[in-house]
């Protein structure tokens, strides 16, 4: 009985695993780029370095100059550290959790467009006033280069929130979106730059409510 009772539990065993595989592939591949990106770069358990931001960082000036790979390499890596372990957990949970309610199409097409829509409508606010006498610090952000997949998963997480039951579908979303919109104003944590600091806030607050407006746009799609 017990022998039977092992075989059944081991041809289960891989039906289970295989099925996760189907439902989550993107989330799957993300992590797994995420984590060889860490390899590669070094920086599972230290902050990254500033030779690695260089190369594979993203600056708002990079679009105006044609940089576009940068747009996506930059959301495959993270300044290192406990950073890394937080936005991997973030983009297995929230990726994970939109792709088995929607779908891999959906997922994917929300993690990347919400990430280059934030990246592009950054580089417009910080661009556009740089030049104009008393906006130093938009100048600064103009050029300084950042990383992270946080305007993916931030927006995975806005489209996540749609799936809550009447009314904490709403009350979660206006307390998150509170929260990122406070965070704006707060003084930058020690040891990182204000302007990279603001320019993190700043892309939450866009990715955020983004990923929940992706829902409409889907829905209208789907009557057409």
């Amino acid at each position: 009985m017990s022998e039977l009772s092992n075989v059944k539990h081991t041809r289960n065993g891989p039906l289970r695993l295989g099925q996760v595989i189907n439902r989550l592939p993107f989330t799957l591949i993300m992590v797994v780029l995420l984590l060889l990106v860490a390899w590669w770069t070094n920086s599972y358990f230290q902050e990254l370095t500033r030779a690695w931001v260089n190369r594979l960082g993203f600056a708002p000036r990079d679009f105006w100059f044609l940089r576009w790979e940068r747009l996506i390499l930059s959301a495959l890596v993270t300044s290192g550290g406990v950073t890394f372990w937080f936005a991997l957990g973030m983009v297995a949970f929230t990726s994970g959790v939109a792709e088995w309610k929607t779908g891999t199409l959906r997922v994917a097409i929300t993690f990347w467009g919400v990430h280059l829509v934030t990246l592009v409508v950054e580089g417009l606010i910080f661009s556009l006033p740089m030049r104009q006498p008393g906006f130093e610090q938009a100048h600064a952000l103009f050029f300084s280069r950042n990383v992270g997949p946080s305007a993916g998963y931030m927006g995975c997480l806005g489209l996540i929130t749609t799936f809550l039951p009447k009314p904490w579908r709403w009350v979660v979303f206006a307390v998150v979106l509170a929260y990122l919109l406070i965070a704006l104003f707060l003084p930058a944590r020690a040891g990182v730059s204000t302007a990279i600091e603001l320019s993190d806030d700043l892309a939450h607050l866009i990715a955020y409510p983004l990923g929940r407006l992706s829902t409409y746009v889907f829905e209208i799609k789907s009557k057409a």
